[in-house]
C-alpha cells in the first residue's frame, strides 16, 4: 500500500512523460537538435538549388538559339533571336523576308538587319517570348548579364568576346544558311554571358555563337583554371 506522499510523488513524474514513454525534457531536447540541423542545412540546401537553376539557363539559351537558327534554315528566311536584359526573356522574330505577298517585305537577310524598326520590322511577327527567370525558376534580380568581376574578359578558346548590349538588348539574326552576318554581309559572332550575382563565379557561363557557321557552343568558368571551358 502506497502512502499519499508516495502516491502524490508517483503522479507528478508521470506528468512528465509523454504518451510515448518520453519525458519532456527529451522531447525538448529532439525539438532543439532537429532545429539546429535544419537551420544548418537549409542555406546549404537553397544554395544547391541556386546552383542547379543557375545551370539551366546557358542551356536554355543556347537551345532557343538552336531553335532560330533551325527555323531559319528550314524556312529559308533570317529569323533573329532577341535577349532583353531589362525583362530576362528572350524573344523570336520571324521577318517573313521571302516569298511574301507584300512586295516590299522581300529582301536579303542582310538588308533585314538595317530595316526599319529592326528586329522587329513593319513586316516581322513574333514567334515566341520565353522568360529566362520568375515562375518558380531563378528571381529576375539575381540574373546579371556580363562577366563578373574578378574573371578575365578575355575571348574564349574560339576567339569570341562579349557582344555588348544595346540598349538593354542582345540580337542574333541567323540567315537562310544558318550564319551570321552583319549589314555588309559579313560573317560576325556573338557571344552572350551570363551568371546568378549571388554565386558569380561558379554559375559564370558564355553561349557563343561563330557567324561564318552558326555554331552554337555552350561554356562555363573553370574556377581551377581560371577561364571558361567547353
Amino acid at each position: 500500500m502506497k502512502t499519499m506522499k508516495a502516491q502524490a510523488v508517483a503522479n507528478r513524474n508521470r506528468k512528465w512523460h509523454s504518451a510515448s514513454g518520453r519525458s519532456i525534457v527529451e522531447t525538448l531536447i529532439v525539438v532543439t537538435i532537429a532545429a539546429i540541423l535544419t537551420s544548418v542545412a537549409l542555406p546549404q540546401m537553397m544554395s544547391a538549388r541556386r546552383l542547379m537553376r543557375s545551370a539551366t539557363l546557358p542551356r536554355e539559351v543556347a537551345t532557343q538559339l538552336r531553335f532560330v537558327r533551325q527555323q531559319a534554315m528550314s524556312q529559308r528566311q533570317a529569323f533573329t533571336f532577341q535577349y532583353d536584359d531589362s525583362t530576362k526573356q528572350i524573344t523570336v522574330f520571324d521577318h517573313n523576308n521571302v516569298g511574301n505577298s507584300t512586295t516590299s517585305c522581300n529582301m536579303s537577310g542582310a538588308a533585314v538587319l538595317a530595316a526599319s524598326g529592326y528586329p522587329n520590322t513593319t513586316c516581322t511577327t513574333t514567334l515566341l517570348t520565353i522568360p529566362l527567370a520568375g515562375s518558380g525558376g531563378l528571381p529576375a534580380s539575381e540574373v546579371s548579364y556580363g562577366i563578373p568581376s574578378g574573371i578575365s574578359s578575355s575571348a574564349l578558346s574560339d576567339t569570341t568576346t562579349l557582344t555588348s548590349l544595346s540598349s538593354n538588348k542582345v540580337y542574333v539574326t541567323f540567315q537562310s544558311d544558318g550564319t551570321v552576318v552583319d549589314t555588309n554581309g559579313n560573317p560576325t559572332n556573338r557571344t552572350l554571358f551570363f551568371y546568378n550575382n549571388q554565386v558569380a563565379a561558379q554559375t559564370a557561363a558564355a553561349i557563343s555563337v561563330l557567324g561564318a557557321s552558326g555554331r552554337i557552343k555552350v561554356w562555363r568558368y573553370d574556377t581551377s583554371a581560371s577561364k571558361y571551358a567547353e
